[in-house]
């Protein structure tokens, strides 16, 4: 009996042995082209929720093998970060599931180019030098994300780069301001309001700034230093 026992279990565990030298059998094949298809259509889709129109590009950066898959039914589940980079690569993943039970994932990279129709510069543009149409173009480029580029010339013309702006760079209003209207020692004429009344006088600009900024200006009739508005190149207003 303790023999034939014995004989068993090395039946048994030759027997073992054989099933797990034998091949698996594979029912089907899934082709790298297929997953990188389900993320492909997973990348579109995220970007129509965030309600990208305009013209984009999706590649993939590099080749996908294909995978041999056990029999049963086959869902493709792809996997996408909260947000998709315009600007650098989005890791994507599917996962592949068989008969509900997961096989495998599968990780890429993907580049999404979107393009737009934006204002660019001509050429190098340089910091306090006051531009003007003929410094742009509009062109078709690749953008990253942000909506506040500029589509129309005129939102810029008369500013000056507070940045160095590369020729055939995409300029957005954050890289402008407005130019140095006073500068210090300037005689200017003061706008006076005073609960509803207007007078004017004469005065000498203490600090230099720009349209809209606030200058120190000695009032020359009182002495008197007030903080004023800039107007424009020759006048500045303070308000009481």
């Amino acid at each position: 009996m303790r023999n034939a026992q014995c004989v068993m279990k090395i039946f048994v565990a030759v027997l073992i042995l054989i099933m797990s030298l034998t091949p698996r059998t594979f029912a089907y094949t899934i082709s790298g082209a297929e997953l990188q298809a389900v993320a492909y259509d997973a990348i579109e889709n995220a970007l129509a929720e965030r309600g990208e129109t305009r013209r984009h590009e999706i590649f993939f950066t590099q080749s996908t093998p294909d995978f041999r898959l056990p029999e049963g039914v086959i869902d493709l589940k792809p996997h996408l970060p909260a947000q998709i980079s315009y600007i650098s690569l989005t890791p994507v993943r599917v996962s592949i599931f068989v008969g509900g039970r997961l096989q495998r994932t599968v990780s890429f990279t993907a580049s999404v180019k979107v393009y737009d129709a934006v204002i660019v510069a001509n050429h190098d543009l340089r910091i306090e030098v006051p531009v003007t149409a003929q410094d742009f173009r509009l062109s078709e480029v690749p953008i990253d994300g942000r909506n506040e580029y500029v589509k129309d010339v005129s939102e810029v013309v008369g500013l000056v780069p507070h940045r160095f702006i590369r020729g055939g760079s995409p300029v957005t209003r954050g890289y402008f301001q407005q130019p140095i209207a006073v500068n210090s020692g300037q005689r200017v004429n003061i706008i006076i309001n005073y609960n509803g009344i207007q007078a004017t006088a004469r005065g000498i600009v203490m600090t230099r700034g720009r349209i809209g900024a606030l200058v120190k200006v000695k009032n020359e009739t009182s002495e008197k230093i007030l903080t004023a508005r800039v107007v424009d190149s020759q006048t500045v207003e303070v308000t009481f």
